[in-house]
């Protein structure tokens, strides 16, 4: 009789710690995940800048400038640091990038 109760305190106390186990796991899963879509939009934001700033070093007002050139070649250098980053992309998205 003893035995039994032993192993039912056991086999709750296991369910406990599973169920624990698992809830941490979902949260910890959710917030990577919203970690991931931060970046992308990080990375959004930094290519929307490279594109602008290559529009502006286009114009004939600023061809050639050497400023222009220098915060062209670190940006994308920063986009290209991003890249190596394997984020959770939507399909639409990896298509593209891949095009």
């Amino acid at each position: 009789m003893l035995i039994n109760i032993i192993f039912l305190l056991l086999l709750i106390v296991s369910f406990s710690i599973n169920i624990g186990l698992v809830w941490f796991a979902w949260k910890s899963v959710k917030q990577i995940s919203a970690y991931d879509e931060e970046l992308v939009s990080l990375i959004d934001i930094i290519k929307d800048f490279t594109k602008h700033l290559n529009s502006v070093h286009e114009l004939e007002m600023y061809y050639g400038d050497e400023t222009l050139r220098h915060l062209m070649r670190h940006a994308s250098e920063i986009i290209n640091i991003f890249d190596t980053y394997d984020l959770l992309l939507k399909e639409e998205e990896y298509a593209e990038e891949n095009d």
